[in-house]
């Protein structure tokens, strides 16, 4: 997963509902619809020793860079299903956990079989909560063959009340 990764709007879904649904502004959301989002990410596995079970633990960073202006933001997944507290700029106050997860363990099945036909059989399971606003995301990262060619994507599934909104975000390796 190390890499620049940049979001191909084209091949995405449009992310306008989800950010409605966690409540961010709608001047914000339309200058986000416009603006360029590359992932610049870096996965590391911890040695045993750093662990009380012995087990190694893989780490991702991720720095969004939204363009233009600049503005960034990161942010550690830590893949042990273990909750953290963070805050993030657009959201406040989340609480999130990840973890890998067989893709057979997902339970919507048009989202099993299109990862299925990307040659993957482990995906990272993202959920993050607003401690502020109530909704909770839960994002499938995973590679996909989309239009031929093979992406890094993110699927998200957001609930508020009783809304849902799903969405995927397809990108680009840039190769450095």
């Amino acid at each position: 997963m190390t890499g620049t990764w940049i979001l191909n709007r084209d091949l995405s879904d449009d992310f306008d509902s989800t950010f409605a649904l966690q409540g961010v502004p709608w001047a914000l959301r339309k200058i986000l619809s416009f603006a360029g989002v590359s992932l610049h990410m870096t996965q590391t596995s911890s040695t045993p020793e750093d662990n009380a079970d012995g087990d190694p633990v893989v780490s991702i960073r991720v720095k969004q860079v939204v363009t233009p202006g600049g503005f960034s933001s990161e942010e550690t997944y830590i893949l042990d299903s273990q909750s953290r507290d963070s805050t993030v700029p657009i959201f406040g106050a989340l609480s999130a956990h990840s973890k890998y997860l067989a893709i057979d363990e997902i339970p919507d099945e048009t989202l099993k079989q299109r990862l299925a036909d990307g040659n993957s059989e482990l995906v990272i399971q993202e959920f993050a909560e607003s401690k502020i606003s109530g909704w909770v995301t839960e994002g499938v990262w995973s590679f996909e063959n989309v239009n031929g060619a093979r992406h890094f994507t993110r699927t998200n599934v957001t609930r508020n009340g009783d809304s849902q909104v799903v969405a995927r975000l397809v990108y680009d390796w840039k190769q450095e």
